[in-house]
């Protein structure tokens, strides 16, 4: 069973004023750090979805970037954008929505999820933080219509919300942290996680 991860780095990053997907962290772009997790994974295609920015992306077996050209919609375009690309093949059984900036998401989580899919009856998969569910979330072909139904400006949590037994948690508190502001670089490249309690 193939599994698909779409990498979400379409936003134009307005409140950080250039692209967030590109900071540096310990010497490595969020989305190159983002990418390189997933492609390690060998799990299935990766698809990046691309949408204010286009970026240069190494050649690399099994990766993708498709353009939205409807980001300025929000989060909900660009997973359907993903979804489009990858549901086309009959081998991806499943999928995984990475953001490309939680840079402090390690392997071993998205493995784990991996795991308790493979484990469980859960048709969804979602990191858990800040007392709910949220990305990294890894979603079973059978919620792929659902998630054609999202609102263009929502996210998954949408589905979450609405299907609260449907959903198998994997905790990690570091998922809160994610880069939006330059005090959120600041803080990151500082080690301050007080600032993203």
């Amino acid at each position: 069973m193939s599994t698909g991860v779409i990498i979400l780095a379409a936003g134009n990053s307005s409140r950080l004023g250039r692209p967030k997907q590109l900071v540096e962290y310990q010497g490595v772009s969020l989305l190159q750090q983002t990418l390189t997790k997933a492609l390690h994974l060998k799990c299935g295609p990766v698809v990046v979805v691309e949408g204010a920015y286009s970026f240069e992306l190494p050649a690399e077996d099994g990766l993708t970037t498709v353009q939205n050209a409807h980001w300025q919609k929000g989060m909900g375009s660009s997973i359907k954008t993903g979804l489009n690309e990858l549901e086309t093949d009959a081998s991806v059984r499943q999928v995984l929505i990475l953001l490309s900036d939680q840079p402090l998401i390690p392997i071993d989580h998205l493995k784990a999820m991996l795991a308790k899919k493979e484990q469980t009856p859960y048709p969804m998969i979602a990191t858990f933080y800040k007392n709910s569910y949220g990305v990294p979330a890894l979603f079973d072909r059978a919620c792929f219509p659902d998630l054609h139904q999202l609102e263009d400006g929502q996210g998954a949590k949408q589905l979450f919300q609405a299907n609260p037994d449907a959903i198998g948690g994997v905790p990690l508190d570091a998922a809160r942290i994610d880069i939006d502001t330059p005090a959120d670089v600041q803080a990151l490249n500082q080690s301050n996680w007080k600032h993203f309690d």
